[in-house]
């Protein structure tokens, strides 16, 4: 026996369970449902059509936002690769520029050295000194400023790409 046969037709609980049991039947009625749906102005094969227009809209939108993120990708590498070029470039020339301005001055020192062993006098050797100082801190000047100089033509050439990137990125619209 099951545990509906137990009520009697006139019990509430028997008439309850009744009637839950006719609205969910309904509510699953696939003809019902259509029906509620056509009430409420929804017709399954306009949703169904407007489910996929919003989903290939979507799928377009995101291919667009992939290929612009990709194509700002792979101007930030060229950017990138372009400045470290630069950089590589700019520290070998600072780099040869010093070692030359070590090659002159230890020629000078060498020629200092030289000409010292030939002095005949102390007062001989007072005056080569002087005139070798005065010279050497003439060179470091000149050479000093000579770096500077090339430090900031190198600055300058590092940060070009990165420059003209930016130019490009402000003359476009923003994604």
């Amino acid at each position: 026996m099951s545990d509906t046969e137990n009520f009697n037709s006139s019990d509430p609980a028997r008439e309850a369970y009744d009637t839950a049991q006719k609205t969910f039947e309904k509510m699953t009625d696939p003809a019902a449902m259509r029906d509620a749906q056509a009430a409420m102005g929804l017709d399954p094969a306009k949703m169904t059509e407007a489910f996929r227009t919003m989903t290939e809209r979507s799928m377009e939108q995101s291919k667009e936002a992939y290929a612009r993120m990709k194509t700002a990708s792979d101007q930030a590498t060229k950017t990138l690769e372009s400045t470290l070029e630069n950089v590589h470039s700019g520290s070998l020339t600072l780099s040869k520029r010093a070692i030359e301005g070590m090659r002159a001055q230890a020629e000078m020192n060498y020629a200092h050295l030289e000409k010292l062993a030939s002095a005949r006098s102390m007062a001989e050797i007072i005056e080569m000194q002087t005139s070798f100082v005065r010279r050497q801190i003439e060179m470091v000047t000149d050479q000093a400023k000579d770096m500077q100089q090339m430090s900031q033509s190198v600055a300058k050439d590092v940060m070009q790409p990165a420059r003209d990137a930016a130019k490009k990125t402000n003359g476009q619209d923003a994604f």
